[in-house]
């Protein structure tokens, strides 16, 4: 499985590795800019990712607006439906409007809030149909 980490915070970033690198291959990016380079590489490479781990608010391209576009690679590639790449809101907005805008305009499939505790991520990893020991 290969994972796609987005945070514009380093130490974030390298909490989230250390505990998703035992599902796979984490690839981690720093901005929304980063982040759509990579996955659009991956699409066109043939090895997509199963799942992103995305920030909401990053300076540039924001969590929202990353994921929109996201989206819309995987419609320009004609990925199946339901075979899109799994996307986890990770951010400190816990807000009901964040919430709503990440699930219904965005198209996420979970969403956890900052502070992260392992409890929590592991919980909607396996909402989201990932094998989490």
């Amino acid at each position: 499985m290969r994972i796609l980490i987005v945070d514009d915070d380093p130490a974030t970033r390298l909490c989230l590795d250390k505990a998703l690198t035992p599902l796979g291959e984490v690839v981690a990016a720093g901005s929304g800019q980063e982040a759509l380079d990579a996955f659009g590489n991956a699409l066109a490479g043939g090895n997509p990712f199963s799942l992103v781990s995305l920030d909401i608010v990053m300076p540039g391209l924001d969590g929202q607006a990353t994921l929109q576009a996201m989206r819309d690679m995987e419609k320009r590639h004609k990925v199946a439906p339901g075979k899109e790449t799994k996307v986890m809101m990770v951010t400190a907005l816990g807000d009901t409007d964040n919430v709503t805008r990440a699930f219904f305009k965005g198209q996420a499939d979970g969403y956890v809030t900052k502070p992260l505790r392992l409890d929590n991520l592991t919980e909607t990893l396996r909402e989201m149909g990932f094998t989490v020991e």
